[in-house]
């Protein structure tokens, strides 16, 4: 008996060595395994699955639905992702408040819904899973009558100018023009189209706006496109409304004040504002001391006054500019505004104040590579000095500009200046003939190349047919400003005015220009 007690410890203690060294082992081999390959713990299969709903209190498709609470319980732990903006009601007729309670997300509305009326709910990427973030779009189609509304509308969103797709651009249908709210609304796909449904019968407004702040209202600067007719929606409302959207003109005014040295003042003013009078420290200003260089720029000659700080009144409008005491001694430098390409031999400068007198004798134009002198007339008005070289031969000459050839009504003079001008010959160039394919009484016609607009002209009822002149040999395309106010320039949507955007055509194949050749091309106007 004893014997055998012995023999089962001797076993038992044999047992716990063997499976002390096995547990050594293995750990062992764990490490090794461990050290020969580096890497994370896998958990399993991703999850690529966005949540699932697996009960709800509301069915896309229900019918005389009236309660103010509605639930969806998820097949996993789930989180709420910026839901003031993802999830909405359309008509947005309540307020939703959205609450997560483990897996079931409640949707409370502030007030009891309308009465026989079609809503869709949308989670537009709402609910996320917790551990890998998927989302989804849910959308639920219900009423609280005893039918849905049925009644689909689509709309088309480009940018006005450029009638490149607007993608990702809220479209409403509101009740008034001046709603700021709309009723249905919905968000353009990558294509600019987005189809509304669910529609109840009526007369909308329809409006596009880029809603950046995502509170689906419009606001002054967002870019935008209003129809301000109504339209009738209704079983046979199948054609896709396009709507171009821009941002809209706001009212303008006369601000950016600055000094230019030597001689001038220059501010940004409205297109539209005509300029009656203008005081500076209470002097009345001479007509003949102001210019509009542009249409939208103001440029005022101080002249040869000694102090530094000016106040001008400009109709009703006050501003306070200041010269630094250095600036009092800066000359006039003619700046080059020719032609970059070369296509004219008459070059041009600018210089900052009105020019008073030009001495012609402290000026000389010399034919390169010679450098001989060649004669020239001259032309200056305001600010601008013009050189014309008569002999047309001309490939390539330089402008000396010595000292005191141009003075200002500052008092100011040049320093003396050398200035290169490239000309180049008529064999060397191209022109464009272009012909309308129907008159436009106001248009504006750009010639671009590589993007950037080379020249302009207007278009006419008595013009079917315009010319660009010596142009250098490439690519060449065009569009078509239709300007309807003539005010020279493209205009963006008027919501004060009720005027849409101003329509631009444009053509984007390009017509090759070859030196020493004419062609002649027709714009099909649509």
């Amino acid at each position: 008996m004893l014997n055998k007690l012995i023999k089962k410890q001797t076993f038992f203690k044999l047992t716990l060595k063997m499976t002390h060294e096995f547990c050594l082992i293995f750990f062992m081999l764990l490490l090794l395994i461990g050290c020969a390959e580096v890497g994370t713990i896998s958990g399993g299969i991703k999850d690529e699955f966005a949540p699932k709903i697996i009960k709800s209190t509301i069915q896309n498709g229900s019918i005389n639905f009236n309660d103010q609470l509605i639930e969806f319980t998820f097949d996993e732990f789930v989180q709420l992702n910026k839901p003031t903006e993802n999830i909405f009601l359309v008509p947005n007729h309540p307020v939703l408040e959205a609450k997560l309670l483990k897996k079931t997300l409640q949707i409370r509305l502030s007030k009891a819904l309308e009465k026989n009326t079609t809503y869709t709910l949308y989670l537009n990427a709402a609910v996320k899973d917790v551990t890998e973030g998927n989302d989804s779009l849910m959308q639920f189609t219900f009423s609280t009558g005893s039918k849905l509304d049925s009644l689909k509308f689509s709309v088309r969103t480009t940018d006005a100018f450029s009638s490149l797709v607007k993608s990702k651009i809220t479209v409403g249908l509101f009740d008034s023009l001046n709603a700021v709210k709309p009723i249905y609304f919905g968000q353009t796909n990558q294509n600019g189209l987005i189809t509304l449904t669910a529609i109840k019968e009526g007369t909308y407004y329809c409006k596009a706006f880029d809603d950046k702040n995502k509170d689906i209202q419009i606001q002054k600067d967002e870019d935008q496109d209003w129809n301000f007719e109504p339209i009738l929606i209704n079983r046979n409302s199948l054609d896709t409304l396009k709507l171009k959207l821009s941002k809209p003109n706001q009212k303008d005014r006369i601000k950016n004040a600055k000094f230019l040295p030597p001689g001038l003042i220059g501010l940004h003013i409205p297109s539209s504002l005509e300029i009656n009078k203008i005081l500076i420290n209470g002097d009345l200003c001479s007509p003949k001391h102001f210019f509009q260089p542009k249409q939208d720029s103001l440029q005022i000659a101080i002249g040869d006054r000694a102090e530094n700080e000016f106040e001008l009144i400009i109709d009703s409008d006050t501003f306070n500019v200041r010269r630094l005491e250095k600036n009092k001694m800066v000359p006039l430098k003619p700046r080059n505004i020719s032609d970059e390409n070369g296509i004219s031999n008459t070059s041009q400068y600018e210089v900052m104040d009105i020019i008073q007198s030009v001495d012609i004798d402290k000026i000389e134009v010399l034919k390169l590579p010679d450098s001989i002198k060649v004669n020239f007339l001259v032309d200056f008005d305001k600010n601008k000095l013009k050189i014309e070289p008569t002999e047309k031969s001309l490939k390539k000459y330089h402008v000396l500009f010595n000292e005191g050839a141009i003075r200002g009504i500052s008092g100011k003079t040049n320093n003396s200046t050398k200035i290169e001008i490239p000309f180049k010959e008529d064999r060397e160039l191209g022109s464009l003939n272009l012909k309308l394919s129907q008159p436009m009484e106001f248009g504006i016609l750009q010639l671009l190349c590589e993007q950037k607009v080379i020249e302009e002209q207007k278009t006419s009822l008595s013009n079917k047919s315009i010319l660009f002149d010596r142009l250098i040999p490439g690519d060449y395309t065009f569009r078509i400003i239709e300007d309807l106010n003539q005010n020279g320039q493209w205009d963006a949507i008027s919501i004060e005015n009720q005027l849409k955007a101003e329509e631009v055509f444009h053509f984007n194949t390009p017509i090759k220009v070859r030196a020493n050749w004419e062609v002649e091309t027709i714009l099909e106007l649509k």
